[in-house]
């Protein structure tokens, strides 16, 4: 059997489980944290661009583009409302991808639960399954991608899309074992993107990739069935090589446990790259331990972990999206104003006299331990006073430590209530709530619709 096949297999047995309620509510928790950062994110420019480019062309159809009244057809809607999603770097990550997974799951779900009426249970449900896809598939073939140039949310979170979408659509193991096929050749991103509008738009390019995998091979179109395990296959060209990738922990487990009660759902706290919220973390709590004023820094030096060093080493940023992923920038901010907010990744901010003076004190490297979500943090004072802090995951970085749930609520009204009137931020969160118990899907479609403000 091909390993293309034994994937397609797994999904079908998978989507045809009984999953206990606790993966369920982590499910709803998803869809409530991404429909917040969608629509936040459905405001920022890179996401108007987006619109100005595509919709003009773009069919209509019965798929709602957040943040505004636009319904568009499934594939364009999903680019749009997937790219959107992304566009802040807030949304949720997981480390058995080792990327993010309800903006590779959702945004193409959502859209083929409008077109179809699907169930709010529906939803939760396909996500599950495309879940348990994203980190059994993750868990064999991201680690080498990840620190080889490849963005897993993107190269391999489409056959997470496929699967929700798929189970979603009830499709059997023949066509998903094609819808796969389809996809593992529209498969891409790549992290020299990171910092700029299009790393986000690799994920609605993602996103409308699946749908169209799934698409076309419900109607019969073909692909190879070794697409992931020919000499020219997916994880020989993608992983370079069997020692580069492992089969077993792709086929094998589902379910046991499930991914999304595992390792499961990593929140974010700020809008900024995972990798800079343990330092962060660190900081905010040596600031509030100390009550330390800017003034009084004489250097701030940071380490992570080697893996998470590359990406988040931006002493320089450039525009207000590659300040995201300076640690140099999140962690002056942090000491200067206790937070980190959506407008300190807009506008000229990152170019503040007072936040650049701060980031020249921050020197960053990277440490000996093996814990990849940590931070160590050192404060040396103008008086000579060395103050140390040592983060071992970030808040909301585990089950273990969760955000509390006012700051998952707070982060909701913030995001959503850039886009909609506070009424229809309200309704939108009673909704999402009780997502179980919604008939239809196009429900909440329509009370974001309907809430938009005035551009």
């Amino acid at each position: 059997m091909s390993l293309t096949r034994e994937i397609a297999r797994n999904i079908v047995s998978f989507s045809n489980s009984t999953f206990p309620a606790a993966a369920l509510e982590k499910a709803k928790l998803a869809v409530f944290d991404t429909v917040g950062v969608l629509l936040a994110g459905s405001t920022h420019e890179g996401a108007s661009t987006l619109r100005r480019v595509i919709v003009p062309t773009a069919a209509a159809g019965p798929a709602l583009v957040f943040g505004t009244e636009q319904r568009l057809n499934v594939l364009d809607a999903a680019m749009l409302n997937g790219a959107a999603a992304h566009m802040l770097d807030f949304d949720d990550s997981n480390s058995q991808l080792r990327g993010h997974p309800s903006v590779a799951i959702l945004p193409a779900l959502m859209a083929a639960a409008e077109e179809q009426g699907a169930s709010g249970n529906d939803i939760l449900r396909a996500y599950v399954v495309g879940f348990e896809a994203a980190g059994r598939i993750g868990m064999g073939i991201s680690p080498y991608q990840y620190t080889s140039g490849w963005h897993p949310t993107t190269s391999v979170g489409i056959f997470a899309a496929v699967a929700a979408s798929a189970a979603l659509r009830g499709l059997g193991e023949d066509q998903i074992t094609t819808a796969l096929g389809i996809a593992a050749a529209m498969s891409a991103g790549i992290k020299s993107n990171f910092g700029s509008m299009t790393k986000p738009f690799g994920v609605g390019h993602a996103a409308r990739n699946a749908l169209l995998a799934v698409a076309l091979a419900s109607e019969g179109f073909t692909s190879s069935e070794r697409a992931f395990d020919h000499p020219h296959g997916y994880l020989n060209v993608y992983n370079h090589g069997s020692e580069n990738y492992d089969v077993n922990r792709i086929v094998s487990g589902w379910g046991d446990p499930l991914c999304v009660l595992d390792l499961g759902i990593k929140q974010k706290r700020f809008p900024c790259c995972y990798a800079c919220l343990p330092p962060v973390d660190g900081i905010l709590d040596i600031r509030k331990r100390h009550s330390l004023r800017p003034d009084e820094i004489k250097c701030v030096e940071v380490s992570v972990h080697p893996i998470r060093f590359p990406h988040i080493n931006v002493p320089d940023p450039q525009s207000a999206l590659d300040a995201k992923f300076s640690v140099h920038y999140c962690v002056a901010v942090a000491l200067i104003e206790g937070v980190l907010k959506i407008e300190d990744f807009e506008g000229q901010r990152f170019n503040d006299a007072e936040i650049r003076r701060l980031m020249s004190k921050v020197t960053f490297s990277t440490y000996d331990s093996s814990n990849l979500g940590g931070a160590e943090i050192r404060v040396t004072t103008t008086k000579g006073e060395v103050i140390d802090a040592r983060v071992e995951g970030a808040l909301g970085g585990s089950y273990a430590h969760p955000l509390p749930a006012e700051l998952v609520e707070n982060k909701f009204e913030i995001c959503a209530g850039r886009a909609l009137r506070p009424e229809a931020v309200a309704e939108l969160r009673s909704r999402l709530s009780e997502l179980e118990s919604v008939q239809d899907i196009r429900e909440l479609s329509a009370i974001a619709a309907k809430g938009v403000r005035a551009q």
